[in-house]
């Protein structure tokens, strides 16, 4: 894919310094960038870098354009111009939507078509998954579960049972949800467990970096809100 800067400085309203017919192709930092990628300078820490940069632009702020060798996108939040430019340049692979002939979905759970369940999958009872949803290699869905649409869940994520996920969340490798807390009650003759009987319920556009893990609640649910980076 590439991008004149021309078109990026109109879609993320910068004012660009320099010739607007450079083409973009990819991204990277200051000193790694070459020909056809964008960088950007938001940490003045990395300033030192700016002078020998062989990006094709760098997005930055107006107090520093006039330091830059090459074309630039002047923004006030150059991090963010970055961010998308980035997402827009190296975005999230399509489906293969489907469900692989290794994957394991119990009777009453309906998969839709808009959906991709990758290899080795276990999907358990009245799971409920809304449209564009994918479910990595060797993911572990129980019962009674809900996804919202386009979540993600990458690879050998396990959710328990009584959980619910909002809708473009993504869920990194080894993610666990749903798990027992720490509830044990001492007695005579030892240690009891407490049963955990809440549930969890993640909100939309939730990110959960790998191996997070989230227990139920031991009585009323545990809630993770909109938006939450964990």
């Amino acid at each position: 894919m590439a991008i004149q800067l021309a078109d990026l400085a109109v879609r993320y309203g910068c004012e660009l310094q320099g010739d607007p017919d450079i083409e973009i192709t990819g991204v990277g930092s200051l000193e790694a960038a070459g020909s056809g990628g964008i960088s950007f300078l938001a940490n003045k820490g990395y300033r030192k870098f700016l002078g020998a940069t062989r990006a094709s632009a760098v997005i930055l702020t107006e107090e520093l354009s006039a330091e830059c060798p090459v074309a630039c996108l002047i923004a006030d939040d150059p991090y963010l111009v970055y961010a998308r430019i980035a997402l827009e340049l190296h975005p999230t692979p399509e489906l293969k939507v489907g469900v692989h002939s290794s994957a394991v979905v119990a009777e009453g759970t309906v998969v839709p078509p808009s959906c991709e369940i990758a290899a080795g999958v276990v999907i358990g009872q009245k799971v409920e998954f809304g449209e564009g949803v994918f479910i990595g290699p060797n993911c572990v869905i129980a019962d009674d579960v809900a996804i919202g649409n386009e979540t993600r869940l990458v690879a050998n994520v396990s959710i328990y049972s009584n959980v619910r996920i909002g809708v473009r969340c993504l869920l990194h490798a080894g993610v666990v949800i749903g798990t027992d807390g720490f509830g044990i009650a001492k007695s005579a003759q030892g240690w009891f467990k407490v049963p955990q009987v809440g549930g969890v319920i993640v909100g939309d556009d939730v990110e959960m970096g790998a191996t997070t893990t989230i227990d139920r609640g031991a009585i009323d649910n545990t809630i993770i809100g909109n938006g939450v980076k964990l």
